[in-house]
């Protein structure tokens, strides 16, 4: 270890008995501002720049302090000796503990700073956001802050409720009166989060001394193999299984629909994926079930409990929970792959089970961990914030907050919990005042989308101290609308109102509360309201009792409708009859929705998110209820909610078979358009989805756009096509596309950087097609040239021209086994090709006009072909024989598309409108209408969810497709 002696400014080194030192903890400037190692040795510690500022101030302070020696990490490695970098790094977290006293240079912040005001410039300073400053906060026993004059700011004791408010580390372990290893591995990971580091590899290496673990720099590795290599020393170190407990809170889309498991990574990418993990904690498992954890050979070894779901399906209970729920423990979703195999579904989500859900001894389990899978997106969770002060400052303070999982009480933030679906739950925070006998405040926070955007939303009421407030978020949804938009209450003492103030540049909320000089128009009595809803269910408890036994719905009626009356009057019978006919829709309760359409509920009233009890029921997948209802007057089958879903959506989205068939037979619409994508300068000529769903390729202007399809936004624009591009198609493996233009060209591009990479030139008039072989490995493309040209995707090269066709070739397709070519052309015809040899197999000749476009169905046995003459076409694609003419299209047909399920079959046309056929029958099922112009092409998603249509009035729409056998 080297240290600067402060009386020679030289730098001395110490083996084993080391003197007093003191540390300094700071962040880097730049680079040929910083004193190295080389400067110290050649005692050039005066050059111009921050390094000279913190290296004198350093020394200085120390020798006020009494102290002989420092240590300052950008003068005190020998950075050029790979052996002192790692024995360096590897020791850093021993050599801030042991020092006398750690300095904290903050060069951000001005000297007159005063860190304990809520807006000072300390809680932004740089250094708490770095991934290497950590240990140097945790480690040491004795710190203080300096401003960048080096004026005192405060020690980490005296500001130790403010560092704990910005990093969300326990005061116990900031002042170290707990050990380090006591907080779980999720919690210490927590800590860096939200930290960063210059090279990505840092992001593990600054975490060493936290776990107590070492192990060797290697810097090119990667941020991901270097976080890897930490855990699998961590799991070597430790039994704590919190290591497992990452991605609480975040949704990850599902990369299949197609029922199979998609392997994830089992063990984390980064400190990222713990964002929402601080207040797990480790329980000790009993000895005799004590195993360690170990991975290798791509398999972590683990023995867990298990809960069985179905034959393939369970979750892996582990040895950790919630810091303010002892009697749960955190689920890993599990799928089963051989007999003691399984994987972490890409996609699946963390769950909450109690302690006692199995009762089954831990058995020994692999779990693969696939390294390929990407941290989760949209990491940033979502939270409330308060201060403890502000609340004292109108005389209250949170008492509880339900879900009690969600409160980080030392933190003082709240967490909302979410849905699979990316729904979140609403959240209560329940305030008493500090007069005897007043009543409490509850505020109810939320979010609502908006389209692809998402508000946050609060409402006040106010409750006996008797009321449980968990019972009031059990009964939530039945005074949530009369409790919408209020924010301000009255308790007698206080007239409250509550506010929300956004931090635009990240996902927090704070909660703002402050007192009213006169009372509020209305206050929400949460209480009368809870009791209102009780009396409701009693009610018609006993009502249906009556009806049960004897057998006559009306033996009391007089009492019944009496006590009715009295309820309705009471607080407003239309909210409270649509509130029970919602609860009795989403329970299934098919004669309760009788009884009360009979008493005058109205069968098609929305609540504010625009669900009707047709939704609600489709949702729930309540067949009884459906059809009850749809057999009532004045039911809009296919009424939305406010995000545009459909009781048809909503019923194929939660898996409802027998809904989504009545549905269907009833008439409701299986496609409704979703959102409209603007932005090209001229006709929209091709659309195409990424393997994986997530992306939307648009072909027009010149140019190729890449849209997000979950927010219709766009996101990159390919401009190198010196002529109209017509044509687009992804490889099978979504990292490469494909685009033919009238400027004669193909190109390729890569679709994660957007850069060109080849251009075929060889065509010698406009492509008007492309479209890649299964494997990848070829790219065929059509072309006003009379050919079509089949090229190595790797090196460009051309490897065949098939030249049979006599006038423009329109459109190429692949069979799904590779084997096959089909191109059409003016010429009337549709080819089949070999697709490795070349030759011609056969030709079908039976359309009256230019045959525009050409698809093979899924199962590679019909061939579907659309023309001028205003017909579909479909052929068994072995014998060419003709199968079917679709006729309805009352003009050119210009696009089709299967789905990739296979059942639906769509066609599009120069009328404007898009036509949905039912692939076995032929028979016409819905037709489509809202584009200006003509539709020149249209995809559907992998998933068969989302049709696209690309238009001539420059437009893409998305539309939402459900069809049966969901």
């Amino acid at each position: 270890m080297w240290l600067i002696n402060l009386k020679t400014l030289e730098l001395e080194e110490f083996f084993d008995k080391t003197p007093p030192y003191a540390i300094l903890a700071h962040t880097w400037g730049p680079d040929k501002e910083e004193l190295t190692f080389q400067d110290v040795k050649n005692k050039n510690v005066n050059k111009t720049g921050v390094g000279s500022v913190k290296f004198h101030g350093c020394c200085q302070q120390a020798e006020k302090d009494g102290i002989v020696y420092a240590w300052i990490d950008t003068c005190c490695i020998n950075k050029i000796s790979q052996v002192e970098l790692d024995e360096a790094i590897n020791s850093m977290f021993r050599w801030y503990t042991n020092a006398s006293v750690c300095y904290v240079y903050l060069s951000d912040i001005p000297d007159k700073e005063n860190p304990r005001e809520r807006r000072s410039k300390f809680r932004k300073s740089r250094w708490f956001s770095r991934g290497w400053t950590l240990q140097e906060l945790l480690a040491p026993r004795h710190m203080r802050f300096y401003g960048r004059e080096w004026q005192e700011l405060g020690s980490k004791v005296s500001l130790r409720t403010v560092i704990e408010d910005i990093t969300g580390i326990p005061v116990l372990y900031l002042q170290r009166l707990k050990d380090l290893n006591a907080a779980s591995v999720a919690q210490r990971m927590s800590w860096a989060a939200q930290r960063e580091t210059k090279r990505e590899e840092d992001r593990a290496y600054c975490l060493l001394g936290i776990f107590g673990v070492t192990m060797p720099m290697i810097y090119g590795e990667g941020g991901d193999q270097a976080f890897f290599r930490l855990q699998k020393h961590i799991m070597e170190t430790t039994r704590d299984d919190s290591i497992l407990a990452w991605g609480l809170g975040v949704q990850i889309p599902p990369t299949s629909d197609s029922g199979q498991a998609t392997a994830g990574r089992v063990l984390a990418a980064g400190p990222s994926d713990f964002a929402n993990s601080g207040q797990i904690v480790f329980h000790e498992p009993p000895t005799a079930s004590v195993h360690p954890l170990d991975i290798s050979g791509g398999c972590l070894r683990i023995h867990l409990r298990l809960l069985t779901m179905s034959a393939d399906n369970a979750i892996g209970l582990l040895n950790c929970g919630p810091r303010h729920d002892k009697q749960q423990v955190v689920g890993v979703p599990l799928a089963k792959i051989t007999s003691d195999q399984y994987v972490r579904p890409k996609g699946s989500q963390l769950v909450l089970q109690p302690k006692t859900a199995s009762i089954t001894s831990p058995e020994l389990i692999y779990i693969r961990n696939d390294s390929q899978g990407g941290p989760p997106p949209d990491a940033n969770r979502r939270v409330w914030l308060y201060d403890d002060a502000e609340f004292a400052e109108v005389n209250l303070s949170l008492i509880d907050v339900a879900p009690r999982s969600c409160w980080d009480e030392e933190g003082a933030l709240i967490t909302p919990t979410f849905e699979y679906d990316g729904a979140v739950h609403r959240t209560l925070a329940r305030f008493r005042h500090g007069e005897e006998g007043s009543w409490d405040f509850v505020v109810v926070l939320g979010f609502q989308r908006r389209g692809t955007c998402t508000e946050a939303q609060c409402c006040v009421m106010i409750c006996c101290r008797k009321t449980s407030l968990e019972e009031l978020a059990g009964k939530l949804q039945y005074m949530a609308q009369k409790a919408s938009g209020e924010r301000s209450a009255g308790n007698g003492p206080l007239n409250l109102r509550v506010t929300l103030e956004h931090d635009a540049n990240e996902p927090m909320f704070f909660i703002r509360l402050e007192a009213m000089p006169h009372p509020p128009n209305a206050t929400i009595d949460a209480t009368a309201e809870l009791q209102r809803s009780n009396l409701m269910l009693e009610l018609v408890k006993r009502r249906l009792e009556e009806a049960s036994g004897a057998g006559e719905i009306r033996a009391r009626e007089a009492e019944t409708q009496k006590r009715w009356d009295e309820l309705w009057h009471a607080g407003g019978g239309g909210t409270c009859i649509r509130a029970l006919l919602r609860w009795a829709v989403e329970n299934g309760h098919a004669d309760v929705v009788k009884l009360l359409l009979d008493m005058g509920a109205h069968p098609a009233a929305a609540d504010k998110d625009g669900w009707t009890p047709l939704i609600a029921g489709s949702s729930r997948g309540h067949v009884d209820v459906v059809r009850l209802l749809l057999s009532t007057s004045g039911v809009d089958i296919d009424s939305k909610d406010s995000d545009g879903r459909t009781p048809l959506r909503w019923a194929a989205e939660e898996g409802h078979e027998a809904v989504v068939q009545l549905l269907l037979e009833k008439g409701a619409a299986m496609c409704t358009h979703r959102q409209t994508l603007g932005g090209h300068d001229a006709p929209v000529h091709d659309v195409a989805f990424s393997p994986d769903g997530r992306t939307l390729a648009s072909a027009s202007d010149k140019t190729v756009r890449l849209w997000n399809v979950a927010s219709g936004t766009l996101w990159r624009t390919l401009q190198k096509h010196n002529g109209r591009v017509c044509a687009i198609a992804f490889s099978p493996d979504g990292k490469t596309l494909a685009s033919g233009a009238h400027d004669n060209t193909v190109r390729l591009w890569n679709v994660v950087s957007g850069a060109l990479q080849q251009t075929f030139q060889d065509h010698d008039d406009w492509v008007h097609g492309v479209a890649f072989s299964p494997d990848g490995k070829t790219l065929a493309s059509a072309s006003s040239d009379d050919t079509v040209r089949l090229w190595d995707v790797t090196s460009g090269a051309l490897r065949q021209t098939l030249r049979e066709h006599e006038h423009f070739v329109c459109a190429v397709a692949f069979s799904p086994d590779g084997k096959t070519l089909a191109s059409t052309s003016f010429d009337k015809t549709v080819r089949l090709w070999d697709a490795a040899s070349g030759a011609l197999q056969q030709t079908l000749r039976r359309h009256d006009d230019i045959v525009c476009a050409v698809a093979f169905s899924p199962d590679g046995r019909t061939l579907a072909s659309a023309s001028n003459d205003r017909t579909i076409r479909f052929w068994d694609a072995a014998t060419g024989a003709l199968r079917q003419i679709l006729r309805k299209h009352n003009n050119h047909v210009y696009a089709i598309a299967f789905s990739p399920d296979g059942k639906t079959f769509a066609s599009a046309s120069w009328d404007r409108t898009i036509r949905f056929w039912d692939v076995a029958s032929g028979a016409l099922r819905q037709t489509l209408e809202g584009h200006g112009g003509c539709i020149h092409a249209i995809a559907f998603s992998p998933n068969s969810r989302i049709l696209a249509s690309a238009s001539n009035d420059k437009t893409i729409r998305l539309w939402d497709v459900v069809t049966s056998n969901v």
